[in-house]
């Protein structure tokens, strides 16, 4: 008996080993596009590490091929699908970068700009630059396709993209004018609504410059944030308001 223990015990790591061991692909014998079908189909049961291993080795096996590209992209999905949200923007860049023409370029950068976003922290208060890269990312592939297929699902993300940028710059504005640094508070209103006229934000932000502005003895500055709003916002409640306001200062 004791011999016997000692043998399975002497067993054991090695079967311990192979068990553990990562599966290995045979790449690279059959056609690229029969090849291709074996890392997919890991992908479809969602064992992405494997997945990526296979295209890995897919990639180096037929490096010049149309497979061997849409290898890339899919090594750049397998990371977005395991929220390894930088990393698969890294992967969608340098796919564009490799592959300048490629039909799929503007998804790429897309999916790069998805990336990016789902990076970024959705509080205000907190640094967006990722929110920023987004931004530049889902623009530049509006340039690439401006009438490509994934079009409106570029613009529904970007426009998400500038609704929480102009979030920040009015949470920042804000502060500046509560804290009664006008001057600091005009320029971040005043930024919010060049850069996103089309805002919940914007009448707001163009309210709060009138009052800064009067404030600061900037009376020609805030008549002007007072026609605009009465132009672009004729039926928001802030537009009466806000001419009321100047009005009224005016007169003093």
């Amino acid at each position: 008996m004791k011999k016997r223990s000692r043998i399975f015990l002497f067993c054991l790591p090695f079967l311990v080993s192979v068990g553990c061991a990562k599966q290995k692909f045979d790449i690279g014998k059959e056609d690229p596009e029969v090849e291709i079908t074996k890392c997919f189909s890991l992908s479809q049961h969602h064992k992405y590490e494997e997945a990526t291993e296979c295209l890995e080795i897919f990639k180096s096996r037929f490096p010049q091929t149309a497979q061997g590209q849409e290898a890339e992209l899919r090594i750049a999905e397998n990371y977005f699908q395991q929220q390894q949200y930088l990393l698969a923007a890294d992967t969608y860049l340098n796919f564009v970068k490799l592959h300048p023409n490629h039909p799929q370029v503007d998804y790429a950068l897309y999916r790069a700009g998805v990336s990016y976003f789902k990076e970024a922290p959705k509080a205000v208060d907190r640094d967006q630059k990722y929110l920023v890269k987004a931004g530049e990312q889902l623009e530049m592939a509006l340039r690439a396709a401006p009438q490509g297929t994934y079009h409106d699902q570029i613009v529904e993300v970007l426009n998400a993209v500038h609704g929480r940028l102009a979030k920040r710059i009015y949470y920042i504005a804000n502060f500046y004018y509560r804290t009664g640094e006008y001057i600091s508070a005009i320029g971040r209103f005043k930024e919010l609504v060049d850069k996103y006229p089309r805002s919940p934000l914007t009448a707001k932000s163009l309210y709060r410059l009138v009052k800064a502005n009067m404030i600061e003895g900037r009376q020609e500055n805030a008549r002007q944030a007072v026609e605009t709003l009465l132009q672009n916002f004729p039926k928001d409640h802030l537009s009466a308001k806000a001419e009321k306001y100047f009005l009224n200062r005016v007169k003093k």
